[in-house]
């Protein structure tokens, strides 16, 4: 007995060190996404939304509280220009089209995918492509191809001169759009398809023996079970209907028209041209006063998509 009662002291020694290594482990792996996190996101955060009430003196190189100052100037720029209302159109616009088009071709190539049908290595390689390759040099390509390619195949064949669809003023917003949703594809099939290829083998068998066909699989059996990260991109999707920036700056760096110009270009061009530091505070109010519209908006949508959506669960 005495033997017995001694061995234990030691186990539970044994069991503490070693507990007290993994916690040591566990602290040191942790430790730099954290402070990554705490740094890069709560931090600036924060302090983009103290900027948004100062003002820069250049001479002095300080920062002094102005109040409401900077976010006046933004009211004053809504009201004094049509600008606003075009890029509030145009991000609508983009955020429609994402919507309709975008996503229903991305779960159709994601199906596609998921059942394997013939030629599914090549639609996933060619619809992934574009989110691994660098946006200059995506940008540039699809840019030759539409400004020069193009013409040249619609003159052998019709013997028509037109103007690169970039180039004109008439087709160049409904072409980025376009290429949006192109190089998107990527990210949403990896998601979808990944939580496609969680649904039960036993449910889709059953299907099968009582003779469903794949659209209604698709349907009544993929598309609920899924339903957890269709509505994740809906509910982003409309948070960023104010941050998509339509890969405009890649296009035309600072140059883009007023008439497709988006609010995501707009904070975003506006930022990375800003030569002191003066500018800073009044970008950073605007990004909060859109960030006041964005929340419910979103918020709401949540809600919406909670209370209507089908009650299931993903496997």
């Amino acid at each position: 007995m005495a033997q017995q009662t001694s061995g234990k002291p030691k186990e539970i020694s044994s069991f503490m060190k070693k507990r007290t290594k993994n916690l040591i482990f566990y602290c040191i792996m942790i430790a730099f996404p954290v402070f990554q996190f705490c740094y890069f996101y709560l931090a600036v955060n924060f302090n983009s939304i103290l900027l948004a009430f100062k003002s820069y003196d250049v001479y002095s190189g300080t920062f002094s509280w102005v109040g409401t100052e900077n976010f006046e100037r933004f009211f004053d720029f809504c009201t004094q220009t049509r600008m606003v209302a075009k890029m509030t159109g145009n991000s609508l616009i983009v955020y429609a089209f994402n919507l309709i088009v975008g996503i229903p071709l991305a779960l159709f190539f994601s199906y596609y995918i998921y059942k394997k049908f013939p030629a599914y290595g090549l639609f996933k390689i060619m619809l992934f492509l574009p989110s691994i390759i660098s946006s200059i040099v995506m940008v540039v390509l699809f840019k030759g191809f539409v400004e020069e390619a193009i013409p040249e195949i619609v003159e052998k064949i019709s013997g028509k001169q037109i103007l690169g669809l970039v180039g004109n003023h008439k087709t160049v917003f409904p072409t980025v759009i376009f290429y949006a949703i192109w190089v998107g594809f990527g990210s949403g099939i990896l998601m979808y398809s990944g939580a496609m290829s969680r649904v039960p083998d036993s449910v889709v068998e059953s299907a099968k023996l009582d003779g469903i066909s794949p659209l209604k699989e698709f349907w009544y059996i993929t598309l609920p079970l899924i339903y957890g990260t269709l509505s994740t991109y809906l509910i982003v999707g409309v948070a960023g209907i104010f941050t998509n920036q339509l890969n405009l700056y890649s296009f035309f760096g600072n140059k883009a028209s007023p008439e497709i110009m988006t609010f995501g270009y707009y904070l975003f061009s506006g930022i990375a041209e800003v030569k002191t530091m003066q500018e800073y505070p009044y970008y950073a109010a605007t990004g909060l006063l859109l960030t006041f519209v964005a929340v419910p908006l979103t918020l709401g949508v949540k809600y919406l998509l909670e209370k209507f959506g089908p009650e299931t669960v993903e496997f």
